[in-house]
């Protein structure tokens, strides 16, 4: 999918590692991130294939996932607004083993798609 996007980075979200060492075993062109809340994880994907780790705070919402990929992205200039990203994840956040969702992301564009809880009465 990223080769044929064209992305610029293929990104996982990890608490155990997992699914960046999976990643990592296809040994894509296409650098890999692997944010992750854990400092422990994070060394070890260190001797993983082509594997870059940031640690990041936990979130709550896959948004703020993307965010903080922004984020990360722009503050090292890794990424300029319009690259694209691979975003592979788990909901909810925070739990092992549930990598479940895939996201293309436009460096740059609001990644707020939360669907608001409050109803207008009439």
């Amino acid at each position: 999918m990223g080769e044929q996007l064209d992305a610029t980075y293929l990104v996982t979200f990890t608490q155990s590692g997992d699914t960046a060492r999976r990643l990592s075993r296809l040994r894509s062109p296409i650098p890999l991130l692997a944010f992750t809340p854990l400092r422990s994880t994070r060394n070890q994907l260190s001797v993983s294939w082509g594997v870059q780790t940031y640690e990041v705070p936990e979130v709550k919402h896959t948004d703020d996932m993307v965010d903080q990929v922004d984020e990360v992205l722009q503050a090292k200039h890794l990424a300029q607004p319009g690259d694209e990203v691979i975003i592979v994840a788990g909901m909810p956040p925070g739990t092992p083993g549930s990598t479940n969702s895939i996201r293309v992301h436009t460096v740059g564009e609001r990644s707020d798609y939360r669907v608001s809880a409050h109803r207008s009465t009439q």
